[in-house]
């Protein structure tokens, strides 16, 4: 759905290292921001390519172009581009952003919380992301054109090390189950894992459903989405136990960002640990809170 904007921001920064806390939303992590005048809560969106922006609080803008785009459901939305002077965020400015508009009620009614707009990926990519759910901090280092960071983050040992690909500014990695490799994207506003339920026969088996949910689309009918838990969930080669997956058609979200899409690693993810992204050199590592969850 989000697709117009083309050109990655320059983030303009005095510290080699910004420490940004989390407030949460359920399962959704919250950044304090300020758009122009505006201040207040953003979600941290690593499944939005770029800055967008709750038409409730920014339809004033002037509106720079328009355009119908499908969204997951496959229900067209309306997205606006329009121009901000500058988003602040802690140490961090940015200034005459491009950024869509779009309607964000949906979100604030359930999570009952005012919610100006999404901080997405391309917002990031100067820098390493280490995000700790457990702590509900963003740790963002200062990286140079080669991808290092000016000032090292701390070393501890992490279990996982994962090759990642950027496409479109969305962060894609391959992951394993029942031996079947799959394409997963990396989703930091998604409030729980998703897999595709087009998948191979085999991959299904192994999931142990634990509910469904009958869902009503317009002109559709009922739409049947299961509940389950990963039980052969492998990231290199390592298996990670315990987290919870919906299983639904994903293929909307695969005409969204372009490319196919066999699941998504949102906020049951997280939860295992400690992960730092480098979009730069390409690499997710995962340093886990509990070292049982990996054998």
């Amino acid at each position: 759905m989000f697709s117009m904007v083309a050109v990655d921001p320059i983030a303009i920064c005095d510290v080699d290292v910004v420490t940004i806390p989390f407030k949460r939303a359920g399962r959704l992590l919250i950044i304090e921001a300020q758009v122009d005048s505006l201040r207040g809560n953003f979600i941290f969106d690593t499944g939005a390519p770029y800055l967008v922006l709750n038409r409730t609080y920014f339809r004033d803008y002037k509106k720079r172009k328009t355009a119908t785009a499908k969204g997951v459901t496959g229900q067209s939305n309306l997205i606006d581009l329009v121009k901000v002077d500058s988003l602040k965020l802690k140490n961090i400015s940015y200034a005459n952003l491009s950024a869509d508009l779009i309607n964000l009620g949906e979100i604030e009614n359930v999570r009952g919380i005012k919610v100006l707009g999404l901080l997405g990926l391309n917002l990031f990519k100067g820098f390493e992301m280490e995000i700790d759910v457990r702590n509900n901090v963003l740790k963002l280092y200062k990286i140079n054109e080669d991808g290092n960071c000016i000032k090292a983050p701390p070393t501890f040992e992490c279990e996982i090390t994962q090759t990642i690909g950027v496409f479109d500014n969305t962060i894609f990695t391959d992951c394993y189950i029942a031996g079947k490799k799959l394409r997963f994207g990396f989703d930091t506003g998604a409030e729980t894992n998703a897999l595709n339920s087009r998948v191979n026969k085999k991959v299904l088996e192994t999931i142990s459903i634990t509910g469904r949910r009958s869902l009503s689309g317009v002109g559709e009918g009922n739409v049947e989405i299961l509940f389950g838990r990963l039980n052969d969930f492998k990231m290199g080669d390592k298996t990670i136990l315990g987290m919870q997956t919906l299983i639904t058609n994903l293929d909307g979200i695969s005409d969204v960002y372009g490319t196919q899409i066999d699941g998504m690693l949102g906020f049951d993810f997280l939860s295992k640990g400690v992960v730092r992204i480098n979009c730069k050199k390409n690499y997710l590592k995962l340093c886990l809170f509990d070292k049982f969850s990996s054998e």
